[in-house]
C-alpha cells in the first residue's frame, strides 16, 4: 500500500480545516469523502483536493498550490505527513506521534499542547510555537520541534520535550516555562524566559535585552551538552552559531521575581 497525495484544486479561498485528515485514517479507506471544513462550509475532501496514491506507506503529502491549510497533523499519532509549501495555522497541535514536515513556512500555534512527535519546520513558525491553545493553561509537553525562525511567545507555559531554533525567535520566548529545552541560533526578542519555573533556553550570545530577575551563576561546564550536541547534529539541527565542540556555558538563574530556578545558557566557544 502506498502513501496519499492531496494536491489543491483551487489557489485563494478562505482556509481549509484538515482536522481529522490524517496518515492513519488511510487504511480506513473512503478518505475521499472525509469532511472538511471551508469557511462557512462543510465539504467532501475530494471536492478541493485531487487524490492520488504516491509516496511511502503511511505517508500524507499534501501540496497546498496556494491554498491555505490550517490545522495539518492536529492530533497526529503516527505515521507521517509532508507539506510541500506552506501552511496555516495550528500546524502539528496537539500532536502525539509520528512526523510532519513542512517544507515552507506556518502560522501561528504550530504544535501548540504538543505530546510526542517530531515537527519541522524549514522556513519560519509563527507566534505561539509550541505554547498553549487559547484558554488552556498548558504548553507543549512532549516531542520534538526544528524550526528555521519563530515568532512570539514560543515555548510558553512549555511543560516538557525540545524546541530548536536555528535562528531568531520573536518576544516572550519561554515566558511562564515549567520544564523542557529551547535552543535558540540566532538573536531573542524582550521577555527571554520572563516568568519561567524550570527548564533551560540555550542561547549562542547573551541576550539583547536582559529580562529582570536573572542572575549570573557564573561558568559551568555541563555534560548534557555533549549529548544534546550529539542529538541535534544527528538531526541536523544544531544552530550554526553554537560551538562544535565543548561543554561550557555561562549560567542565568531566574526568574527569581517568581522563585524559579530555570536557566538560559549562553554557550562559550572558550
Amino acid at each position: 500500500m502506498t502513501g496519499l497525495v492531496l494536491t489543491a484544486r483551487e489557489a485563494g479561498g478562505p482556509p481549509i480545516d484538515l482536522t481529522g485528515v490524517l496518515p492513519e485514517r488511510l487504511a480506513d479507506g473512503g478518505v475521499a469523502a472525509l469532511p472538511v471544513i471551508r469557511g462557512r462550509e462543510r465539504v467532501r475532501l475530494d471536492e478541493l483536493f485531487e487524490l492520488r496514491d504516491g509516496g511511502p506507506s503511511g505517508t500524507l503529502i499534501l501540496r497546498p498550490n496556494g491554498a491555505v491549510l490550517d490545522n495539518v497533523g492536529a492530533g497526529m499519532a503516527a505515521g507521517e505527513i509532508v507539506v510541500e509549501g506552506h501552511c496555516g495555522d495550528n500546524a502539528g497541535a496537539g500532536m502525539r506521534g509520528g512526523a510532519l514536515l513542512i517544507e515552507g513556512d506556518c502560522g501561528a500555534f504550530a504544535a501548540a499542547e504538543m505530546a510526542g512527535g517530531r515537527l519541522r519546520v524549514a522556513g519560519a513558525a509563527g507566534d505561539f510555537l509550541g505554547a498553549p491553545l487559547a484558554g488552556s493553561p498548558r504548553g507543549m509537553r512532549g516531542g520534538s520541534v526544528f524550526v528555521g525562525r519563530a515568532g512570539d511567545r514560543a515555548g510558553e507555559r512549555m511543560r516538557r520535550g525540545l524546541i530548536a531554533v536555528q535562528g531568531d525567535v520573536g518576544g516572550w520566548c519561554g515566558a511562564r516555562m515549567i520544564a523542557g529545552s529551547i535552543v535558540v541560533g540566532g538573536e531573542a526578542g524582550a521577555g527571554l524566559g520572563s516568568a519561567m519555573r524550570r527548564g533551560s533556553i540555550l542561547l549562542a550570545r547573551d541576550p539583547a535585552e536582559p529580562t529582570p530577575g536573572f542572575a549570573d551563576g557564573g561558568e559551568h561546564e555541563l555534560l548534557f551538552l555533549e549529548l544534546m550536541r550529539r542529538d541535534l547534529m544527528a538531526a541536523g539541527a544544531w544552530p550554526m552559531e553554537f560551538p562544535p565542540a565543548g561543554i561550557r556555558a555561562r549560567r542565568l538563574i531566574g526568574d527569581r521575581t517568581v522563585g524559579g530556578l530555570g536557566e538560559l545558557l549562553v554557550l562559550s566557544y572558550t
